[in-house]
Order: structure tokens, then sequence, then C-alpha cells
């Protein structure tokens, strides 16, 4: 009976996250839709020669520790890497790990000292790996969106400075010095490669990947396409600055428009689990078939697919791409 309980508050605290992950997760400007810009991005990195993609490489395996450079030899682990840096940790990838394999021994080894059946210490070893990869796409979609709503005003300070007579390099350093991070961080970081003699298109790809988000891709585009066909580069960042800002405008319109949506949402999601957890408290005797039943057991796994399933179905419903 212990066990039937144990297992059943298990899936209850996973269904939580789970679902609660798949309704604040945003769809429009999230890591979805990067995958999808990164590719892209890869695609351009084609068209470099092969001296450039040498240098980029080089320039990235420089960046990252002795045991990191073995790690990202396999696909799993550049991808957490990828995360990392996305998120705007400085963490190493060899540090990530370590803390959270200790984190997940700590959450076996306290199973085991309570006297908990095995699968629930790798229920809470796992679980961990999970919290760490949520918690990297929460502040990935925090950073990039950040990113995407100082990008207006930094164009305008480009726009400023090479009105002003100004290169484009010493623009890409006032928006570092004036700005604050993520922004400034990202545009310092350009300029230092720009001042080391890198070639433009190899500094702006290398800003795209660090940041591969909708409005990044017009402002590199931007860029890129007066850098080889010429043009005036003030009066396309002004366009590039207007329509980022209409589509910020668009955006919390959407927003707006989709809150009573989105609060019915959690409503309905959270809604069981509350009633769940005030019955427990006024009348125990209750609920309890339904944790100590086998089939009460198999009626909340169903019940917890079916929230998820639905939580899904409407996070696609409310959520828009702009």
């Amino acid at each position: 009976m212990q066990q039937d309980a144990t297992l059943f508050f298990i899936l209850l605290f996973f269904a939580v996250v789970f679902i609660s992950q798949a309704l604040i997760l945003p769809a429009a400007g999230s890591k979805a839709k990067h995958k999808e810009l990164s590719q892209r991005l890869k695609d351009s990195q084609t068209n470099l020669d092969e001296e450039a993609r040498s240098l980029l490489q080089e320039h990235y395996i420089k960046s990252l520790t002795p045991l990191d450079r073995k790690l990202v030899k396999f696909e799993t682990f550049s991808s957490l890497k990828k995360m990392i840096e996305l998120s705007g940790y400085d963490w190493s990838l060899t540090q990530t790990l370590t803390v959270t394999l200790m984190f997940s021994v700590l959450g076996l080894v306290t199973s085991l000292i309570f006297r908990q059946p095995i699968y629930v210490g790798l229920a809470a070893a796992i679980g961990v790996w999970f919290i760490l990869y949520f918690w990297l796409n929460k502040k990935i979609s925090d950073r990039l969106a950040a990113f995407e709503e100082q990008l207006p005003e930094a164009l305008d300070i480009m726009r400023r400075m090479l009105q002003a007579g100004q290169p484009v390099t010493q623009a890409f350093n006032e928006v570092g010095n004036e700005m604050p991070a993520p922004i400034g961080i990202e545009f310092k970081n350009t300029f230092n490669l720009l001042n080391y003699g890198y070639d433009m298109r190899m500094a702006i790809m290398q800003m795209a990947e660090r940041t591969p988000t909708v409005s990044m891709l017009a402002f590199s585009s931007a860029v890129l396409l007066q850098k080889e066909t010429g043009g005036n580069l003030s009066e396309n960042l002004e366009k590039v600055s207007k329509v980022l800002r209409s589509r910020f405008k668009l955006q919390r319109k959407i927003k707006t428009l989709s809150a009573e949506s989105r609060l019915s949402a959690w409503i309905l999601v959270l809604s069981p689990f509350i009633l769940f957890l005030f019955l427990s408290f006024i009348n125990p005797e209750y609920v309890e078939p339904l944790y100590r039943d086998p089939r009460g057991l198999d009626l909340v796994s169903g019940g917890i697919v079916s929230l998820f399933i639905g939580s899904m179905w409407i996070r696609k419903i409310i959520n828009f791409e702009v």
C-alpha cells in the first residue's frame, strides 16, 4: 500500500512539472523555432570559404576547456553545451554535468536512506536532469526574448552613429557600452572580433549563432546585404527597426487578446490537483481509494496523459507565430 501511495505522488509531481512546462514555455520565439533558424545559419555558413569556416570552428574550440573539447564531439553533449551558451550562463560543460550528477546521486541516496523503493530513487535522479533541461529552456526563452526587445533600440543607436560618420565597428562598440545585457554583451563580443581582424560576415555569423532569433536574422541580413551590394546601411537599419517594433506591437496585442484563454487553460489544468489537495485535507478517507486502489492509479495515469495532451492542444491554439 505504501509503495502504491509513493508511486501515486511521484506521478502527481511529474504531471504538475510537465504540464506546467507545456503551458509556460512560449511557442512564439521558443527554441523549436530557433532550431529552424540555426539550420538556416548553418546553411549560410556553407557559402563561406573553407578557411573562414575553419577559423569559426577554431575560435569556438579555443573557448572550451580541454575536457569540454572531447565531450562536444558527442552530439548529446554538444547540444547541451549549446543550450548552456544560449541560456547566457558561463558554465562549462564539465561543471554542469558534474553538479547535475551530484544532485542526481544525492536524490538517489536520500530516497534509499528513507527506505523508499528503488524506482523512487531512480525517478528522483532522472528528475534532476529534466529540471536542468526545463530550466535551461526557460532561461533561453527569457534571454532571447530580452534580446529581441532590446534590438530596436540598439539599431537606433547604430543608425545615429552611422549618420554621425562613425564606422560600423564603432557602432557595435557604442551599443556594447550603452546597452545592458544580454544585447550589450553580444554587441561588445562582436566588436572585439571585428577589432581582432575578423571578417564582418564571420563576426555576424558568430553573433547570430549565439542569438538565433527572427530579429537577429533580419539584422544580420541587412548588414551583410549592405556589405556585399552596397547601399545606405543607416536607412536599412531604420526600416528594420520599424518592422521589429511593429512586430512586437502585434505580439503584445495577441498576448492581450489571448490572456483570457491562457487563464482558462491554467484553471482547467490545475483544478484537478488543487481539488485533490483540498479534499486530502478536509476528507482524507474520501480520496484514499484514488492512490491505494490499483484501479485508482490507473485512472490517475490516464488522467495525467489526458491533461498533458489537452494542455499541448490549448498551447497550440493560444500561441501564434509572429
